[in-house]
């Protein structure tokens, strides 16, 4: 065998105290040379790291998930731990032990090959592990030794043990002694008790082994675990370094990791891709993936935590609504002996899990969970149906949702389905455009696809703000009233348009043989005649917004759109008005935090606040644009008020439980395919989507109000009590009067509905007040909208 014949002289050399390398020539001194100038200038791979706003990690990108310490950082008791188990004599050889290297050979040979024994010192494992050479050969071993007792005459001790620590794989992709110990105790390494050190220790000797082990529920692997580590501190007592009564106390302590952060949800995952995806086109793959950098984003954890909650809760009540499917039911004989692979998960609040049927006792159904029994009622069930009945019968496995947990044990769940429907959040500082939370969908290891980014969705009734800013910026007023009745809208450039006759009405004939009267509903197909701007939007009207498109002009309401942060494209087209245009959920964000930010543009959302290289070098930090103000602020402030109303009174009236000052529009589609939520405060400005990726109805009824707005709320409760409670007030120079509801006019005693506080431009607000005459007068013109003609209005897109 030719490892026996080289090994047999290396050994005996060994023996007489020489230098085996030199002295067989198996190794020159310019290979050592090169590698001592390799060690020195090598930049060992390292994590580039993901942090929220505070300095919290959320995610990291490795090859290797490695963080570099220096040796002073190190906890003495892994320095003794280490050296007791892996090189007893490294303090006092020169980074060759003669004795082991003899005793592996010895074994090694007399035993025929059968007994391997590594021999080798904690020097020569270093450089192992940065010349990533591991053949089984023995030039290697030559050259391994050749080299360590070089870096034992260029470097000190404790340099050596921090390059070490540093190096050492632990398993679990977790490279050097910090990147273990947030992994599997989530603290610092400088935090590790002794009995911590000493598991980390013998998880060296095979990492990817133990750590599965460690990792796993196995009651035996778990014993096996904690014998390793109790050989670790025998050692330590045998070498000096613990005495035996301490080391007894503390091999009776359990095994414990940080098991459960391990299987909590990434916060702010779609965040951390689009940062990964912005730092591979800027700076490459390999420099994110190995060059330590940092890089701080706008995300504040907090809220993140609370919009993945809030769009989870959402997302799975709206799909419940559709019914339970029963996807993917299995069925098992051994009820009680089977195992699923969801069960060797540390199970905490959130967690899904395979449950079996063990069966229905009254209005109870029984489920096994592992070792755990647990009982849903009848009542929890509703959602699913009398399918649920039906389906979820003895033996049968299905998926459910973990609602509270200890110690990894569920104690209370739900049944749970993946939902097929998707949602969306954003949240911003409208100031800044930093984004706080970002939420692109439902579960992002199921699907990447980020929908406040990527997706387009028809806006439908989330565009009216805009529509109606115009009109304030062109003349209109709050109390402006427009016509809700039923219309006809004809466009001049498609048809020929007659003379004009005495009641006022025109013909026209289709330019190209064919008619394209368009001719839009009201949501419930009703008409409430004349209206304030206020009210149409307030109720989210068809027709007056469309009246008010057509009145005000096309260009003039998508150059205002623009203005305030729509990119997407937004034809000249009638059906703009109700929404038709497909838009991102980040522009509508951005966009109503112009407008809460009275007229000065939000800065496009953002996520990166910094980045840094690995010396704590600045590469790039965000910087503020100048501000710049496109909308007027009274015109701003009017858009602000009316969005109010949409809040208080209108079809986001369900917001007054926040009992805070905010304002917003819903948002729904034709056939119920999108439900969309977007508001402010003074603070911060976030909207909600909901929908399918592919378009199709949600359900009958499915409307902003109903989908994604209780979203938006649930977010809202966790979020606004963080940031500064402040009212909407006008800009200086406005004036603000009570008004008739019915008339537009001044309120007075005869006002049988009030709009308080509106706010008007100077010399816009209203002199005359409502009395009875005008009042009754207004609500027979109402009584007849219904039943009356519809009008005829020219739609001209240039105008």
């Amino acid at each position: 065998m030719q490892v026996k014949r080289y090994l047999v002289p290396v050994l005996l050399l060994c023996s007489f105290g020489l230098t085996p390398p030199v002295n067989l020539g198996l190794s020159g001194t310019d290979d050592t040379q090169e590698f001592l100038k390799l060690f020195a200038l090598r930049t060992p791979k390292t994590i580039t790291k993901v942090l929220d706003r505070t300095g919290n990690t959320l995610g990291i990108f490795s090859e290797e998930n490695r963080i570099i310490i220096p040796y002073g950082d190190i906890p003495k008791g892994f320095v003794d731990a280490l050296v007791a188990t892996e090189d007893a004599g490294f303090w006092t050889h020169n980074g060759v032990s003669v004795k082991g290297l003899f005793r592996a050979g010895k074994n090694f040979i007399l035993s025929l090959g059968t007994k391997k024994q590594g021999g080798s010192t904690l020097t020569m494992q270093l450089v192992r592990n940065v010349t990533r050479k591991r053949q089984k050969k023995i030039t290697r071993k030559i050259q391994e030794i050749n080299l360590a007792l070089a870096l034992e005459k260029k470097y000190t001790k404790q340099q050596i043990l921090e390059q070490y620590a540093n190096e050492v794989y632990f398993g679990g992709g977790r490279y050097g002694v910090e990147s273990a110990a947030q992994f599997y105790f989530a603290k610092s390494a400088s935090q590790l008790s002794i009995e911590q050190c000493a598991l980390l220790v013998g998880l060296v000797q095979s990492p990817e082994r133990y750590s599965k082990m460690l990792l796993g529920k196995s009651t035996k692997d778990r014993q096996f675990v904690t014998d390793r580590r109790n050989y670790v501190l025998d050692r330590m007592v045998i070498e000096g370094y613990l005495k035996e009564p301490q080391a007894n106390i503390l091999k009776k302590r359990p095994v414990l990791t940080a098991r459960e952060n391990l299987s909590g949800e990434t916060i702010g995952a779609y965040a951390i891709e689009e940062v990964r995806k912005y730092l591979y086109t800027k700076y490459g793959k390999d420099m994110v993936m190995n060059g330590g950098l940092e890089v701080t984003t706008t995300i504040d954890s907090l809220w993140q935590l609370a919009a993945q909650d809030a769009l989870q809760n959402g997302v799975r009540s709206v799909d419940r609504r559709l019914g339970y499917r029963g996807e993917n039911l299995k069925q098992v004989k051994n009820i009680m002996q089977s195992h699923f692979m969801s069960w060797d998960q540390y199970i905490s609040k959130g967690a899904q899990v395979d449950g079996v049927i063990l069966g229905w006792e009254g209005d109870q159904l029984k489920v096994r969970i592992d070792k755990t029994e647990v009982t849903l009622s009848r009542e929890s069930l509703e959602w699913a149906g009398a399918k649920a009945e039906k389906v979820l019968t003895r033996g049968t496995v299905a998926k459910f949702l973990v609602t509270a947990a200890d110690g990894g044990i569920p104690t209370q769940v739900e049944l749970h389905q993946d939902p097929a429907i998707q949602g969306a959040l954003l949240a911003v500082d409208p100031f800044t455009g930093e984004i706080r939370a970002m939420v692109g969908g439902y579960d992002f290891n199921r699907s990447k696809f980020n929908r406040t980014t990527q997706a387009k969705r028809q806006a439908g009734s989330t565009l009216k703000p805009f529509i109606y800013g115009a009109a304030f910026e062109h003349g209109f007023a709050p109390n402006s009233l427009v016509s809700d009745i039923p219309t006809r809208f004809v466009s001049t450039q498609e048809f020929s348009i007659g003379p004009t006759q005495p009641d006022g009405t025109f013909d026209f004939k289709p330019l190209y043989g064919i008619s394209k009267v368009y001719e839009p509903k009201n949501y419930k197909f009703d008409y409430a005649g004349p209206m304030t701007i206020r009210e149409a939007l307030t109720e989210s009207r068809n027709i007056p917004a469309m009246r008010t498109y057509t009145q005000v002009g096309p260009q003039k309401v998508i150059d205002f759109a623009k203005r305030c942060g729509i990119e997407s494209n937004l034809p000249l087209l009638p059906s703009v008005a109700l929404g038709s245009p497909e838009v991102s959920l980040a522009e509508l964000v951005r966009g109503y935090a112009t407008i809460s930010n009275r007229g000065i543009r939000s800065p496009k959302p953002f996520l990166i606040l910094r980045v840094k290289d690995r010396e704590g070098k600045i590469l790039e930090e965000a910087q503020a644009p100048a501000p710049e103000t496109v909308v007027d602020p009274q015109t701003a402030f009017q858009v602000i008020q009316s969005m109010q109303g949409v809040a208080r009174r209108g079809t986001a009236a369900k917001t007054n439980e926040l009992g805070w000052p905010v304002a917003g529009k819903t948002g729904t589609t034709d056939n119920y395919t999108d439900g969309w939520f977007v508001g402010f405060s003074t603070k911060v400005a976030f909207g909600t989507w909901v929908g399918f990726d592919e378009k199709k109805t949600i359900f009958f009824g499915a409307d902003g109000a109903t989908v994604a707005l209780p979203i938006w709320i649930e977010f809202a409760k966790s979020i606004l009590p963080t940031t500064l409670r402040e009212d909407f007030l006008p800009p200086e120079g406005m004036v603000t009067v009570d008004i008739d509801q019915t008339t537009g006019n001044l309120a007075s005693g005869q006002s049988e509905k009030t709009i308080n506080g509106l706010a008007f431009k100077p010399g816009q607000q209203p002199t005359v007040k409502a009395d009875t005459a005008s009042i009754q007068n207004m609500k027979r013109i109402i009584a007849k909208s219904a039943s009356q003609k519809p009008e005829t209005m020219l739609w001209t897109p240039n105008k």
